[in-house]
């Protein structure tokens, strides 16, 4: 059996996420995001973490941190990296969308073939009392 076929019958799991509150699990996955945005603008630099850390005026140990995926940015600290490496940040306080009732449609074809059979004898139809007129 390959791996392919391994993971298609795994088991559902949440053994990750158990005993986290869905605002710890959204905080990890934004911190996880933030870094590795900020990873890959360093990567894209060319700039080891030491020469990044020169660029943006702090340490080497700061930039380990903020790769790290677990370091708890302030929007300041944001704003500043942001600033230094052109990104914009957007941050968004929506509400999350949610819709209750919907309807599922189907396409169906044989009714579309017959909605478009009588418009066009309509156009037909016009087209042949305008000669009349």
């Amino acid at each position: 059996m390959g791996i392919a076929e391994k993971i298609a019958g795994a088991k559902k799991s949440n053994w990750l996420t158990e005993g986290l509150t869905e605002a710890e699990i959204k905080s990890a996955i934004n911190l996880a995001k933030i870094s590795a945005r900020i990873e890959r603008c360093r990567l894209d630099m060319g700039m080891t973490q030491q020469e990044f850390a020169d660029y943006l005026g702090v340490t080497q140990g700061m930039v380990s941190k903020w790769e790290g995926r677990e370091y708890n940015f302030t929007i300041k600290t944001l704003n500043e990296i942001c600033e230094k490496v052109k990104l914009d940040l957007n941050i968004s306080l929506d509400r999350p969308s949610t819709v209750l009732n919907y309807e599922i449609i189907k396409w169906d074809s044989e009714k579309e073939k017959k909605r478009k059979l009588k418009k066009n004898a309509f156009k037909i139809l016009t087209s042949d009392e305008e000669a009349i007129a």
